[in-house]
């Protein structure tokens, strides 16, 4: 109690130490502001070159592509649903699982080029009060380097936007309702007739608010599915 008030006397006495002080102390507050704001703008650079990556290779594929396409271009409709959980050794990562609906078209724009076009119905089962839905779409640059008889190998790389019912409740994804999702993954084609395929595949899907700092959801995801082919005329 005296060393508190004799140091109190002392400050009083010292009005120059005081403000000294208190300078300091708002410099120190004032530094971990800035330092607090320019981790939140190296994420959100980050994210965006995220973003950027997979846009600028789906450019390219197009590009590719649509100059080596032939007359074997057609439609495939189709979907595939999906079952996923989440990516253990991310921080701050809760414990879920997903399912989703993913009806689809899908141009071919080459015999080993596909553009694909999803409609995505996800939900994230995280607990009671913060389960997350999304709607929305993807867009798939599907790439098939190897052949054989009854099938052949694709690997896969989209991006995507949703709505969800997030709104802050879920602060993995942001405080709006509005999400990015970028996924890539691999998975085989079984052909069983000449306009019928059967596929099944792996993801590693993202999904988080782009223009924020936010974690985001990360997931391990297996989908199966049907795709019919619609000769184009």
């Amino acid at each position: 109690m005296c060393t508190a008030s004799r140091r109190k006397q002392i400050e009083n006495r010292n009005p120059r130490r005081r403000k000294k002080f208190q300078i300091e102390a708002l410099k120190f507050s004032g530094e971990i502001r800035d330092e607090r704001l320019t981790m939140e703008e190296t994420m959100k650079t980050k994210k965006r070159s995220l973003i950027a990556i997979p846009v600028f290779l789906t450019v390219i594929g197009l590009s590719f592509s649509f100059s080596l396409a032939s007359e074997e271009n057609g439609l495939k409709w189709g979907g595939s649903i999906l079952n996923g959980w989440d990516v253990k050794f991310f921080h701050k990562q809760p414990n879920f699982k997903t399912l989703a609906l993913l009806p689809r078209v899908a141009l071919a724009l080459h015999k080993n080029w596909d553009l694909e076009l999803e409609g995505n119905f996800s939900y994230y089962g995280i607990s009671e009060r913060k389960n997350l839905y999304l709607l929305g779409g993807n867009t798939n640059i599907l790439f098939k380097p190897i052949h054989w008889k009854e099938g052949s190998l694709f690997l896969i790389g989209g991006v995507g936007l949703g709505y969800t019912n997030s709104n802050g409740r879920v602060k993995q994804v942001g405080d709006s309702h509005g999400a990015g999702l970028l996924q890539i993954g691999s998975g085989i084609y079984y052909f069983m007739d000449k306009n019928l395929w059967v596929r099944g595949e792996y993801r590693y899907i993202h999904i988080s608010d782009p223009f924020h700092s936010d974690p985001g959801l990360n997931s391990h995801n297996f989908l199966i599915g049907i795709s019919f082919l619609f000769q184009a005329i």
